[in-house]
């Protein structure tokens, strides 16, 4: 048969299709010409290679809590996990590539092998497993992420802590996280305040910073505030190598969600830093992000898919002033003035920083003794009272009990910083601000709403308030709102209210139990001052 002789010539030249049919038949497999009987030559694909070395692997494919294909495979004694389409998973496929067949394997038959793994993780027997960020609490267990080459974790019992080098459970590694120093068993937490200049509220600040280590409850966030050359940033990036060491020492809080969204995903604790203002929207994510609302963010590249993060995540924030300024933030927050360093005990960061990682061995294993000590204590606490973020005034008081006996002293201070707190907000809430001078020398008052929001318009010029700006409402019905947002800052400063419903309208009454105008902030409000710790 000539060269170009095809079907058409043969049909051309006479020949049928039953004749057609009787030939021997041809396959393409690979790129390569077989009979119907393939021969023994016939080779592999190398994503096919590829499936078959991972046989010999204990590799387990799993969803994660985000509904994302996970894979967990065996390094060096120890199991790591990463996300099915991760770099670091595809690098791991190359090298036992490399090891079995002493060649390397092509890109494209790495993704042809991660598309069947997605395949069998889907359509085959679905597996979920939640994994934890630096911190878990599993079977009533506290475990730490040292996040090393090791892959370690630090168990801590009522019993005591030590470094685990095969853990129960799995944790999310990020590029971001770098490795922990090992705790010193015999270590020192008190070394903490050679690097923070608090001015006050000495317990509350380590019982704060000991439940950073603690999940799976609404953590109180904390606001450094103070002039310049009061460290404020430096003490943010310490406190993040401290319980989340990464290469980012600070975070800028940005308004864009979905920036915000992969920060509090990735990081256990953030430390925004200096701050100056914060918006409503942003505000409110913060709450959500700490007491664990829910928050949709829909993936890259899709019209329709979508996560869903639940976070309760530790959040400090830093400025020369409190920048929180809504009342449900900041009801949410504790205050820590720093105080400005002197000029003679200034030192270089490079030499603040040797110092910091020389000592965080000691006050990291002093954190881990004193909750464990705490994990006892927490069982049988039980407080008179719940203050405002009950779970953390509880976990607080078993801490300070487990620092030798200020479990008292971490509630009066709590207390006594829920004061200021109250204060600042009634100062960032200009109704608020308002309702507190309106009543300054009256006992009682009763009226319509509309009757309130007028009187309120009346005296807004005299502090320096725009009667039309953004920031006073104007209409009964959102005065009626922003009173029930700052209720619980009211009662705290003895203004009470109670409404009825009449066809005239809505009727307000108000009461005040100081009869003289409220207070200036005093020293002795600050009972934080514990030279003992």
């Amino acid at each position: 048969m000539n060269k170009g002789y095809d079907i058409a010539d043969w049909l051309k030249d006479g020949g049928t299709i039953e004749e057609i049919d009787s030939f021997p038949s041809l396959e393409i497999s690979n790129g390569l010409e077989s009979h119907s009987n393939p021969p023994s030559y016939s080779k592999q694909t190398q994503s096919e290679m590829l499936l078959h070395i991972l046989e010999k692997y204990e590799t387990k494919l799993f969803f994660n809590e985000v509904n994302e294909i996970c894979v967990a495979f065996p390094v060096n004694g120890h199991t790591e996990v990463w996300l099915l389409e991760s770099r670091e998973f595809s690098n791991w496929l190359q090298s036992i590539f490399y090891k079995e067949k002493k060649r390397p394997i092509q890109t494209e038959g790495i993704k042809q092998a991660l598309s069947i793994l997605a395949a069998k993780a889907k359509f085959e027997k679905r597996t979920d497993i939640p994994l934890f960020n630096r911190v878990a609490l599993h079977n009533d267990i506290l475990w730490y992420d040292l996040s090393n080459e090791a892959w370690q974790v630090v168990k801590i019992t009522a019993d005591g802590w030590r470094v685990e080098d095969k853990p129960p459970i799995l944790f999310n590694r990020y590029r971001h996280q770098i490795p922990q120093v090992l705790p010193d068993a015999n270590g020192d937490i008190q070394k903490i305040f050679q690097y923070v200049n608090l001015k006050d509220y000495r317990v509350l600040f380590l019982c704060w910073l000991i439940t950073c280590f603690i999940p799976d409850f609404p953590h109180a966030i904390s606001i450094f505030f103070g002039e310049k050359g009061s460290a404020k940033t430096t003490t943010c990036e310490l406190l993040k190598r401290l319980i989340d060491p990464s290469v980012m020492g600070t975070l800028a809080l940005e308004k864009d969600k979905r920036t915000l969204v992969v920060n509090l995903a990735q990081h256990w604790y953030l430390p925004f830093d200096n701050i100056s203002n914060i918006n409503i929207d942003t505000s409110d994510m913060l709450c959500r992000a700490i007491t664990g609302g829910g928050i949709q963010q829909r993936k890259m590249c899709t019209n329709a898919e979508d996560y869903i993060f639940t976070f309760k995540r530790c959040i400090t924030l830093n400025g020369i002033s409190n920048v929180a300024n809504r009342a449900d933030l900041l009801d949410r927050s504790l205050l820590f003035e720093l105080v400005r360093v002197p000029e003679s005990e200034r030192k270089e960061l490079r030499l603040i920083y040797k110092a910091f990682d020389k000592d965080r061995a000691s006050i990291l294993g002093g954190i881990f003794t004193t909750l464990s000590k705490a994990l006892g204590v927490y069982q049988s606490a039980k407080l008179s009272k719940l203050p405002r973020m009950a779970d953390f005034a509880r976990w607080g008081y078993a801490i300070g009990e487990a620092l030798g006996g200020y479990g008292e002293q971490f509630l009066k201070e709590y207390e006594q910083n829920q004061i200021i707190r109250d204060y600042e907000a009634i100062d960032a809430d200009v109704v608020a601000y308002l309702i507190v001078a309106f009543m300054k020398h009256k006992t009682d008052w009763s009226g319509l709403v509309s009757d309130l929001l007028v009187s309120l318009q009346e005296i807004a010029p005299l502090y320096g308030i725009v009667p039309t700006a953004k920031e006073m409402p104007s209409q009964a019905n959102a005065l009626s709102r922003r009173i029930n947002n700052v209720q619980s800052n009211l009662n705290a400063v003895g203004i009470t209210y109670s409404r009825k419903y009449t066809e005239k309208g809505t009727t307000i009454s108000l009461h005040n139990s100081h009869l003289s105008p409220l207070p200036p902030y005093r020293d002795d409000w600050k009972c934080g001052n514990s030279n003992k710790l």
